[in-house]
C-alpha cells in the first residue's frame, strides 16, 4: 500500500512539475525552467516569473505572514499569466481543483 501511494505521489509531483516547466518556457524563462523539478527551487522559479526577489522565500518562515504573502504571491502569478486573481479561491478552498487548473494551463497551447 505504501509503495502504491508513493508511486502515485511521485506521478502527481512529476505532472505538476512538468506543468510549471512548460509555463516557465511559455514565459520565456528557458534558462531556469528546470527549477520546476527541484523542491525549493520551484518556489524561486515562481518568484522569478512574477519578477520578485528570491528573498521572498524567507517570508514563508514567518507564521502568519506566510499565508498572506502566499495569497499575494499566487494572485501575482495568476495575473502574470493573464488569469483573474479570483482563481486563488480555488487554492484556498479546493486545492486539487487549483492544481488541476495549473496543469491544464501548463500543458495547453
Amino acid at each position: 500500500m505504501i509503495v502504491v501511494l508513493s508511486l502515485l505521489y511521485l506521478a502527481i509531483y512529476i505532472a505538476i512539475c512538468g506543468a510549471f516547466f512548460q509555463l516557465a518556457k511559455k514565459a520565456g524563462r528557458d534558462d531556469i525552467a528546470w527549477f520546476a523539478f527541484v523542491p525549493i527551487l520551484n518556489y524561486i522559479l515562481q518568484l522569478k516569473l512574477i519578477k520578485e526577489s528570491a528573498w521572498w522565500i524567507l517570508i514563508t518562515l514567518v507564521p502568519i505572514a506566510n499565508i498572506v504573502f502566499g495569497i499575494i504571491w499566487q494572485v501575482r502569478l495568476l495575473n502574470a499569466f493573464g488569469k483573474n486573481g479570483a482563481y486563488v479561491l480555488f487554492g484556498v478552498f479546493l486545492a486539487p481543483v487549483y492544481v488541476i487548473l495549473w496543469m491544464v494551463w501548463g500543458y495547453s497551447s
